[in-house]
């Protein structure tokens, strides 16, 4: 099975966001789809919604009310850190009308914000697959602080304005 030509290809570090990238380790197609990013190939596909951290937040506070939202019937779960990511997933069955393994959720969240992922894939070899991708989640460091490069950025400013003042 090939990709849709009519739909633009990615691999391997693709920046979904200003502040978020992901690791893919084959060739996908790329759409977005009702304000959500999919990137897909044949019996694989990838839902993902990207927050920002409008409430100053925790990474600790955002996992527990992730967590604590989680569907009753969620199985195989995870919870794990890396970087400066946290990551929380698990599994679910989810009723359809074909034979699709249960979907794979995932969830990473950063100082500034988080990413949460449905994986469906069509065959049990793939759940390596989805971990893969849902653990490459990464959180671009030079926006991990926005108010710490903001307060950068103007002292810059202001030390660059005041020099050029003596002349």
């Amino acid at each position: 099975m090939e990709l849709n030509p009519d739909f633009p290809i990615i691999e391997g570090s693709y920046q979904m966001t200003e502040d978020w990238s992901v690791t893919l380790p084959t060739p996908f197609n790329r759409r977005v789809e009702e304000g959500e990013l999919v990137i897909w190939k044949p019996g694989f596909t990838i839902w993902i919604n990207v927050w920002n951290n409008d409430k100053s937040e925790s990474q600790g506070e955002r996992l527990h009310w992730i967590q604590e939202s989680s569907s009753t019937n969620a199985f195989d779960e995870i919870i794990e850190s890396s970087d400066s990511v946290s990551r929380y997933s698990y599994r679910l069955k989810e009723d359809s009308d074909d034979d699709r393994e249960p979907a794979f959720y995932g969830v990473g969240t950063g100082e500034g914000g988080h990413v949460q992922i449905v994986i469906y894939f069509d065959s049990a070899g793939d759940l390596a697959e989805a971990k893969s991708i849902w653990r490459s989640l990464t959180e671009n460091s030079l926006t991990t602080n926005r108010s710490q490069r903001k307060d950068l950025t103007r002292a810059f400013v202001g030390s660059v304005a005041s020099f050029f003042r003596r002349f």
